[in-house]
């Protein structure tokens, strides 16, 4: 009996790095699958295989919050917005059961705000005085939560750039926050090749938007 109860604390670690090894293989897959993603129906299709993974390693945040990062890449980019506010009404119970596993963590934070931003984008007008100060405090809550977070000023920057400047935006506000987000991402580490790392090239096209603003108005 004492040879089997030692035969099975040795094959235990070996049991956790399988597992946890299967894991981030098919985290890995599935993150290669959402960066060939370029249609609202793929994001979708990516979300659910993020959450089939989510299924299997319930005390995982990871999972939950791909899937939701994928629903809101599709609210973003669909032709039709009747059904976004559905599609990100998955994503908020996604995103909440990842901050139950995960509290106070940066990147949820963020995502939450990103759910919002999604929905703001299916009426600017009307759904920016709804929802954009509670989006803009997600917003600064994941900066304080942690200053290296690129993502935080990335979005933060993008929020300021297309918002007027009579409502607390503008295009040079926006620029001087997305070169903090450039200044971030140079020096970021991710904690793993699984956590976070997107946004940075995003980053790179609105910074071409800036340097061709200040290029403009220099030449007048």
């Amino acid at each position: 009996m004492k040879k089997i109860n030692l035969l099975l604390l040795l094959l235990l670690p070996l049991m956790s790095f399988s597992q946890n090894q299967k894991f981030i293989d098919a985290m890995t897959r599935s993150l290669e699958e959402m960066s060939n993603a370029a249609t609202a129906e793929a994001f979708l299709a990516v979300s659910n295989r993020f959450e089939r993974i989510a299924l299997a390693e319930k005390t995982e945040w990871l999972p939950y919050y791909y899937a939701a990062y994928a629903r809101s890449v599709s609210a973003f980019i669909a032709g039709d917005k009747s059904k976004v506010d559905e599609v990100l009404d998955v994503a908020q119970k996604l995103v909440d059961v990842a901050d139950s596993l995960s509290p106070d963590n940066s990147e949820i934070v963020l995502m939450k705000a990103m759910v919002l931003a999604g929905r703001i984008s299916v009426d600017p007008m009307s759904r920016g005085m709804q929802y954009g100060m509670q989006r803009g405090m997600l917003m600064q809550r994941a900066i304080t939560l942690d200053d290296s977070n690129p993502r935080s000023y990335y979005m933060m920057g993008q929020s300021l750039f297309y918002t007027p400047e009579q409502f607390g935006g503008g295009k040079e506000a926006g620029c001087n926050m997305l070169e903090i987000a450039r200044e971030k991402y140079a020096t970021f580490q991710p904690a793993s090749s699984i956590h976070p790392t997107w946004g940075e090239e995003q980053l790179v096209e609105l910074l071409k938007q800036c340097a061709a603003t200040e290029s403009n108005e220099s030449g007048e």
